[in-house]
C-alpha cells in the first residue's frame, strides 16, 4: 500500500511538474485571444515570415510588398540573417519589423532547457545589427517552456503567435482562397507564413498567397499593418 501511494504521489508530482514547465502555453492562449480582439475589432492583416531570410523567396516578398505599399513582420533565424544581410538591411530600410526567431530553430519542448535558451540568446546576439536585446520574439514552432519564458521575460521582449497558419509547412498545401477565406470569416488576423529556401511549389505559394492578402485588405477595407504597430 505504502509503494502504491508513493508511486501515485510521485505521478502526481511528475504531472504537476510538466504542467508548471510548459504553463506558458496558457500565457500565450491569453494573450493572443487579447490580440485576437484588437485585429478583428479594427479588422487587420498582419503577414508574418518565419525562418528566413533567403536569397530568392524574400527578395521576391520584399518586391511584392513594395509594389503594393505594404510593411510585414520577418521573424529570422541567426544562422540566416548572418548569410544574407544585405537583405535584413533591406528589410530594415523598407520599413519592415525585423524580429528574433531563435539562432538555430530549436523546439523548446524538445530540446534541453538550457539549449534552447543558448538558441534564443545567440539569435539575439547574431541579429544585435538590426534588432535590440528586446526585440520582438516567435518562438520555434510556437513553443516555450518556463525556462524560455523567463529568457524573454528578462529581455522584455514583446512575444507574438500567430491567429492563421497559412498551412505552408503542411504535407498538403491549402489553396490561396482558403486561407484569405479564413481571413474574411474571421475578420481580421496575423497570418503566419515562411521566407526560408523551400521548393518551388511552397515558395510560389507563399507569394501568390501574399498577394491574394492584399487584394482581400484592399477590396475589404482590412488594414494592413506590421506587429508593431499592434498592441503590446
Amino acid at each position: 500500500m505504502r509503494q502504491t501511494l508513493s508511486a501515485s504521489l510521485a505521478a502526481t508530482i511528475g504531472l504537476a511538474g510538466s504542467a508548471v514547465y510548459f504553463s506558458p502555453w496558457f500565457w500565450r492562449r491569453y494573450r493572443m485571444n487579447r490580440v485576437r480582439r484588437e485585429v478583428v475589432k479594427n479588422r487587420i492583416l498582419s503577414l508574418t515570415y518565419d525562418d528566413g531570410p533567403s536569397s530568392e523567396l524574400t527578395l521576391q516578398l520584399l518586391n511584392l510588398l513594395q509594389s503594393r505599399g505594404a510593411r510585414a513582420s520577418f521573424f529570422m533565424l541567426g544562422c540566416h540573417a548572418q548569410q544574407h544581410p544585405q537583405i535584413v538591411d533591406r528589410v530594415v530600410q523598407e520599413g519592415h519589423d525585423v524580429g528574433c526567431h531563435s539562432d538555430r530553430h530549436l523546439n523548446a519542448w524538445k530540446a534541453l532547457p538550457w539549449e534552447a535558451v543558448a538558441d534564443i540568446n545567440a539569435g539575439y546576439e547574431r541579429l544585435s545589427a538590426w534588432i535590440e536585446p528586446k526585440g520582438m520574439f516567435r518562438p520555434p514552432y510556437g513553443k516555450m517552456t518556463l525556462p524560455t519564458y523567463w529568457s524573454i521575460r528578462r529581455r522584455g521582449a514583446p512575444v507574438w503567435w500567430w491567429t492563421i497558419d497559412s498551412g505552408d509547412s503542411h504535407a498538403t498545401l491549402p489553396s490561396a482562397s482558403q486561407v484569405a477565406d479564413r481571413l474574411r470569416k474571421e475578420g481580421g488576423g496575423i497570418v503566419l507564413m515562411h521566407d526560408v529556401a523551400r521548393t518551388k511549389p511552397r515558395n510560389d505559394f507563399v507569394l501568390e498567397l501574399t498577394a491574394t492578402l492584399l487584394d482581400v485588405a484592399q477590396r475589404e477595407s482590412f488594414q494592413v499593418k506590421p506587429l508593431r504597430e499592434l498592441c503590446q
